[in-house]
């Protein structure tokens, strides 16, 4: 079951395929910072070892899901477009706090990101024009939620899950107003 407290509009889907060459560009740098997002919790926390070990295989893997549709992009004949950054994602960081919760509130924020992507993987997926970006998407998104659940384990793991918990259900209430407030455009987020 998801962590989300809200759904995505399903208008969306129409945004994503307006454009797919831009959402799939931006799935490319989603990809990316997913996995520079674990390789800077492992360069900020090197003493935890069995999350330094979780943390490497996730970025291993975002690497490969980055590969993956970079070259679905290019099948397409699209380049790689600049990376515009992600306005979801910026606003999500802006809560997370300073000093000893800081680790707690990152890897929740990584959770809801992972969270909001495989729910829009999944929306998209069965809606795309090919099969080939069907069944990769279909990948991407079983992995994303494997992704959450990941997070919400290693915060519990470090902070309690009472704690982790707690924070969560404070993190989905305003990941929600975030989405809420965000346009419609061909982006994952």
């Amino acid at each position: 079951m998801s962590i989300l407290r809200s759904r995505t509009d399903p208008r969306w889907v129409e945004a994503a395929l307006s454009d797919l060459d831009r959402t799939l560009g931006d799935h490319v740098h989603c990809e990316k910072k997913a996995s520079a997002t674990a390789l800077k919790l492992i360069a900020d926390h090197p003493e935890r070892t069995a999350q330094v070990r979780a943390l490497a295989k996730l970025a291993q893997e975002e690497s490969q899901h980055f590969l993956a549709v970079l070259v679905e992009l290019q099948r397409r004949g699209a380049p790689l477009p600049p990376d515009e950054g992600d306005p979801y994602a910026q606003q999500l960081m802006k809560l997370v706090r300073n000093g000893p919760e800081r680790m707690l509130d990152r890897l929740l924020v990584g959770a809801l990101i992972e969270a909001r992507s495989c729910e829009r993987l999944v929306m998209l997926g069965p809606a795309l024009p090919d099969e080939r970006l069907r069944e990769l998407f279909a990948r991407l998104a079983q992995s994303e939620e494997g992704h959450e659940r990941l997070f919400v384990e290693l915060a519990a793991a470090a902070f309690g899950d009472e704690r982790t918990q707690a924070r969560l259900a404070e993190l989905a209430e305003e990941e929600a107003r975030v989405v809420a407030a965000l346009p419609l455009l061909p982006r994952i987020h």
